[in-house]
Order: structure tokens, then C-alpha cells, then sequence
């Protein structure tokens, strides 16, 4: 099955459970969904308390290669909306499967095409909107991502996408 498969499989089952709740209930502590971006693929959280969380994804970039990343967040409500929640934190990043990288030495501009392990540390803006009365939030986070395997760099995940809380 294809990862754009599992996508709309898992949005349709978010949706109907939604609907299906009478819209009209609390949020849990654990949620999973789909974020969109960098990676695309399967989105969760675990809530710890009102200020922190743990979160994190597991799927595809946009150039087949596998990721996942976990991070620690903090959460804060700087807005006078009482639903939309600021978060950052810090986390790391795991990758493998076929990559494109740009390489620019001494003048001379190249493409390599890697299929080596990657790791790198994230740190994580982002703004998290709940929905009032239902088991669904929101996301939509920036994370610059700083590589440390296999070779120093860094890059940018940039991802939106929603979670259910049953």
C-alpha cells in the first residue's frame, strides 16, 4: 500500500470517528493524525500536562526518503485566544533512503545522491489551534534541523496537519 494511501485512509477514519462522537467531548492525553510537509506521513502527540508535550512523525520526505522525528515541547498561550497555543522545543531527527544533496567546493557546484543513515537535532516553532468541543487540534510548525550524520549541514522541516484525540 502506498503512503498516500495510508494518508486518506487515516484522514477518512479521523473524520468519521469526529462526526461520529457527536462532536461534543474532551481532548485525550494521546492524539495521532497527519501532518503534511517534511515529513508526510502519520502525525502523534502526548500530552503531559497543560505546558508540555511529547510529539513526533513518522513517513516520507517529498524525495522518498524515510523520516521520523521526535521532540519535546513546551507550550505556552501568549494569544487572547484561549484555543491557539505556541509551542517549541527540542528533538532529533532520523533518516534513510535515497537523497539529493547540493555541494558547492572551491567554485565547483555538484549534486550527490546519498542512501546513508542521517541524524540531526531539531528545534521546533510552531502554533497549535484546538477545536473547541471536539477531539481535533491543528499544527503548523518550522523546525530548523541541524545534521550531524553523515555529514555536518543543516536543513529545514516545515509541516501542517491535524490530530485526534480519542
Amino acid at each position: 500500500m502506498r503512503a498516500s494511501h495510508i494518508t486518506r485512509s487515516i484522514v477518512l477514519l479521523s473524520v468519521l470517528y469526529a462526526l461520529s462522537s457527536g462532536g461534543i467531548r474532551a481532548q485525550g492525553r494521546f492524539g495521532f493524525g497527519f501532518i503534511f510537509g517534511e515529513p508526510t506521513g502519520i502525525a502523534w502527540k502526548y500530552k503531559i500536562n497543560h505546558l508540555n508535550a511529547i510529539d513526533g512523525a513518522i513517513g516520507f520526505s517529498p524525495f522518498d526518503r524515510f523520516r521520523m522525528h521526535v521532540d519535546y515541547l513546551w507550550q505556552s498561550y501568549p494569544f487572547e485566544e484561549q484555543h491557539l497555543a505556541f509551542h517549541y522545543g527540542l528533538g532529533a531527527a532520523f533518516g534513510f533512503g535515497r537523497a539529493t544533496y547540493f555541494y558547492a567546493d572551491r567554485g565547483d557546484r555538484y549534486f550527490l545522491r546519498s542512501e546513508e543513515l542521517a541524524f540531526g537535532a531539531r528545534t521546533v516553532l510552531g502554533l497549535t489551534y484546538t477545536i473547541p468541543r471536539s477531539p481535533l487540534d491543528v499544527f503548523l510548525e518550522m523546525a530548523p534541523i541541524f545534521v550531524l550524520a553523515p555529514d555536518a549541514g543543516v536543513g529545514l522541516d516545515v509541516g501542517a496537519g491535524v490530530r485526534i484525540y480519542p
